[in-house]
């Protein structure tokens, strides 16, 4: 699963991301309509690139900017919710909420950073050039209703008002594991996914899973909702899974500060993997490593800090120039998106290059190193479809997808496939037909909820080099999908998929409360899809 909470599962986290809030009056100077436009714009060049890259007025609507701009104001010391008077009661409330977040973050400023003239000309930089309506993203063909390929498993899970942060098949154990964050119970199902047993988890809220022999590794993100701003409450813990019993529980690494991801990998080449944890943070955060002399000696503290910047989805291990020593790759979120290597010194210490970086309404999710091409070149798949944070509305970003870079070498890579997805919230890469190449399944949290049939779950069948069919099983519309995993769950040799649902109202507010009232309903707290393509 990975990324996966993805992310955000993190809708709680706010970060720097776009900049500036409003203020209705124009300035009454004698200026031109030409000349206020380029100060508008001089001035968020020089207050908004403080943060992240500087964004164009067209990547948001009108609506969106009022309240994005009132968000992005208060870190410039900045308080006018005026524009959003007439909007409804969440939205005054969700700003409202920000406003206390930042200030008990320590993040508003003593003073104003801008005079009131600065800001409203700011302001109607970016009012004035934006789109009433979202540009929405390249025509792409129609999804086609498939059920050949997949087949829907009934389970006896069953969970009302279902939020299942974490849904992993451990292959090893032949266990579907199953994450309610709302009940915090932990959920086996066997390989008929008939209930096996279930553990209570009081506090935790389970959002990735690796499976290592018969230990099993379970990362808790500890505060899913941002509620409690700073707050470390994060940990990673260790349980061993002997026929199909688990046997202990203890925690390796606590005070993680809302964590989204972890991985293992031997950096120095000493024979012990070291932990890398990706702190997703809320205003704060940071990308950790974590080091041990044996698996099973407790790992050293403080952490090894190699980046400290909030809204960090998740980092891997990949030996990128061919030196003996893996490097890290971690993907940035939260304002200054954008996708890292860390180069192995090989001596303890690493030195970051910036692979690209993103405009702050990007919502990078997660990521996934395969090689696509077979090549022998690591590749990159990038999922970005983060819609909750910066804009209540839920408006559709033209950028939202999937994407494959191939790595041409010297840390340089190109684009080469982009799938446009809305709201994409998490994806499984694998040989699903057993062609040889590689297939990916994808899930979206943030669909188009105005379209006939949201997209909600997509599979992008590899037909010849980089080119997919896409293709969907209408069973998938009944939910709304936060995780994601892929494994063998059945015992029968193919990789088949499992989908975990959380229904929560952020994003369908606007609009689509009768939508959501009837997924919550209606809709099924997992969905397994069985593999029938080989």
């Amino acid at each position: 699963m990975s990324l996966r909470f993805r992310q955000s599962l993190l809708y709680g986290l706010i970060s720097c991301a776009f900049a500036i809030t409003g203020c209705e009056q124009k300035p009454n100077t004698a200026l031109t309509e030409e000349e206020d436009f380029a100060a508008g714009q001089a001035l968020a060049e020089l207050h908004c690139v403080a943060c992240h890259q500087l964004p164009e007025p067209n990547l948001l609507t009108k609506r969106s900017w009022d309240y994005t701009l009132a968000y992005m104001g208060l870190f410039l010391g900045i308080v006018d919710f005026e524009p959003l008077e007439d909007e409804a009661e969440y939205a005054m409330g969700s700003i409202q909420l920000r406003e206390e977040f930042i200030r008990e973050a320590g993040l508003f400023p003593d003073a104003p950073v801008l005079s009131e003239e600065e800001w409203a000309r700011l302001r109607a930089y970016y009012l004035d050039a934006a789109p009433e309506d979202a540009i929405r993203a390249i025509e792409k063909p129609l999804v086609v209703d498939d059920e050949t390929r997949f087949r829907v498993k009934p389970t006896q899970y069953r969970m009302e008002s279902a939020i299942t942060s974490l849904v992993h098949i451990d292959e090893e154990s032949g266990l579907l594991l199953i994450h309610d964050s709302g009940s915090e119970q932990l959920t086996a199902l066997d390989r008929s996914f008939r209930f096996h047993d279930q553990h209570p988890s009081p506090g935790v809220s389970l959002v990735e899973a690796q499976s290592v022999g018969e230990r099993l590794y379970l990362l808790s993100i500890g505060d899913l909702f941002a509620s409690n701003i700073g707050g470390r409450y994060g940990e990673l813990q260790e349980t061993r899974v002997l026929d199909g019993v688990f046997m202990g529980l203890k925690i390796l690494v606590d005070s993680l500060q809302r964590p989204a991801d972890f991985a293992f990998a031997d950096l120095d080449k000493n024979g012990v993997d070291e932990l890398l944890v990706s702190n997703f943070g809320d205003y704060t955060g940071d990308f950790s490593i974590y080091r041990r002399d044996s698996v099973d000696a407790p790992f050293t503290s403080p952490p090894q800090v190699l980046s400290v910047q909030p809204g960090i989805v998740k980092g891997d291990a990949h030996d990128f120039n061919g030196d003996g020593f893996p490097d890290v790759v971690v993907m940035m979120s939260a304002g200054r998106e954008n996708v890292s290597v860390f180069l192995n010194n090989r001596d303890g210490t690493f030195t970051q290059q910036i692979l690209w970086e993103m405009h702050p309404s990007f919502g990078y999710i997660g990521f996934e190193l395969r090689d696509f091409n077979g090549d022998g070149q690591m590749d990159l798949l990038t999922l970005n479809g983060d819609n909750g944070d910066s804009d209540p509305f839920n408006t559709l970003k033209r950028d939202h997808g999937i994407r494959i870079y191939l790595n041409r070498g010297d840390l340089s890579f190109e684009e080469a496939y982009f799938y446009p997805f809305y709201g994409v919230y998490g994806a499984e890469v694998e040989d699903f037909d057993g062609d040889g190449d590689l297939d990916i399944a994808a899930i979206a949290y943030h669909p188009d909820w105005n379209a006939s049939k949201p997209e909600g779950f997509v599979f992008l069948e590899q037909t010849d080099s980089l080119e997919f069919s896409a293709t969907t099983h209408p069973a998938t519309r009944g939910g709304r999908w936060l995780s994601i995993d892929s494994g063998d769950a059945d015992g029968d040799g193919d990789k088949d998929i499992v989908l975990g649902a959380a229904y929560l109202p952020v994003g369908m507010r606007d609009g689509h409360m009768d939508t959501f009232e009837r997924l919550a309903r209606d809709g099924p707290p997992i969905l397994v899809l069985e593999n029938r393509m080989r």
